[in-house]
């Protein structure tokens, strides 16, 4: 029996980044938190942007979309500093990500991740 750990692609930490990055290049810093994982949502299984949600698992109840990777990847943003949410009910995500950042990490990645965040990015 061959147990192998395997790690995806890209984390799901990486993806939400790679797509707050495109925003940033759009100049789209401020998101509603509310929306953001059922849009998410709406891209994990077309052809262009599949590969973003590799290791991003999503639960549909009835009328909710939630997702534990996405929630743990905006608390790791917000740690380190890339995002911010407003008072008083924390529905507003900010994004603090410079261009110049943002230009950085989306040149570490392959053209492809780079295209898909961007197609994503244009849901916001």
């Amino acid at each position: 029996m061959n147990k192998e750990t395997v790690r995806p692609q890209i984390t799901a930490y990486e993806s939400i980044l790679l797509i707050f990055s495109e925003l940033v290049k759009k100049g789209k810093t401020v998101l509603r938190q509310d929306t953001l994982v059922s849009t998410l949502y709406n891209y994990k299984d077309s052809d262009e942007t599949y590969l973003l949600f590799e290791d991003i698992a999503f639960k549909n109840h009835l009328d909710t979309i939630t997702s534990v990777d996405i929630e743990d990847s905006l608390c790791k943003l917000q740690t380190f500093g890339a995002i911010g949410k407003l008072n008083p009910a924390y529905e507003k995500i900010v994004i603090y990500i410079s261009r110049e950042e943002a230009d950085n990490f989306i040149s570490s990645f392959d053209v492809q991740y780079a295209e898909a965040a961007n197609i994503v990015s244009g849901a916001f």
